[in-house]
C-alpha cells in the first residue's frame, strides 16, 4: 500500500498540524518517556474522533490514544499497514537516526488513514514536554467517571 494524500485533507486544511499543535505536550511526553524506557521509536496516535470540517480546533478536544513503539518492534508494527517495503525501510532508517531529544517520529491514524511525520525544529523539545507533563500531571489525566 502506498501512503497517499487524502482528498478530504485539501477541503479544510492539513488538520494534523492543528492536532499536533493542540497536543504537543502529551505527544512529546510520550516520545521522551518511551525513549527513556525503550530507546528510539515511533509515537503512534490513534484518533478515535472522526476528523471533519465541523471540528473547531480552538475548543474541541478529540479522543485519542498515544503509544510508543520501540525501534525493535517498529518493523512488525509498520508492516501491519501493508506499506511498500521501501517505505518501511525508509521509515526504519529515520527511526534509527533521528535525535530523540529534539525530534519525534509521529504516526497518526484517523479516519482509516495513516500519516507519518518527523517532527523537528519544535518550539518545545520532547525533554521539556516530558518535564512539563510531569510537573502538571493532574492536568493530563482523564476526568474521573461519575
Amino acid at each position: 500500500m502506498r501512503v497517499e494524500d487524502s482528498v478530504w485533507q485539501g477541503s479544510f486544511g492539513y488538520w494534523q498540524n492543528l492536532f499536533i499543535h493542540q497536543n504537543i505536550l502529551s505527544i512529546g511526553h510520550t516520545a521522551w518517556h518511551g525513549f527513556l524506557n525503550s530507546g528510539r521509536g515511533i509515537v503512534v496516535c490513534t484518533i478515535n474522533t472522526p476528523i471533519d470540517c465541523a471540528i473547531n480546533w480552538s475548543i474541541d478536544n478529540l479522543q485519542y490514544d498515544l503509544e510508543f513503539i520501540c525501534e525493535l518492534d517498529a518493523k512488525a508494527y509498520l508492516q501491519q499497514f501493508k506499506l511498500e517495503e521501501i517505505t518501511v525501510s525508509n521509515l526504519l532508517q529515520i527511526v534509527a537516526t533521528y535525535e530523540p531529544d529534539r525530534a519525534i517520529v509521529f504516526l497518526s491514524i484517523a479516519n482509516s488513514q495513516i500519516d507519518i511525520n518527523l517532527l523537528q525544529n519544535l518550539a518545545i523539545s520532547p525533554v521539556l514536554c516530558y518535564e512539563q507533563v510531569c510537573k502538571r500531571w493532574e492536568e493530563f489525566q482523564p476526568a474521573p467517571k461519575s
